[in-house]
């Protein structure tokens, strides 16, 4: 998933709007496509799948490096 993609999924999973930028659709219908988001009745929402992609990146670039 391209670092825009994820982006804008987690900025759904944070407030679904109905109102996307016409020029974001192509990154949505991805989304869309992927199972990451659904069109529910208060708008774009990120599936529980898009919100376990974003819990897995949040948790493994907060895991410590060991040397």
């Amino acid at each position: 998933m391209s670092d825009v993609e994820m982006a804008f999924l987690k900025s759904l999973a944070l407030r679904p709007s109905r109102h996307v930028v016409s020029s974001l659709q192509p990154v949505v219908d991805v989304l869309v496509e992927a199972g990451y988001v659904c069109d529910s009745p208060s708008g774009w929402m990120a599936t529980a799948r898009g919100c376990a992609l974003i819990e897995q990146e949040r948790t493994s670039d907060s895991t410590p490096v060991r040397r």
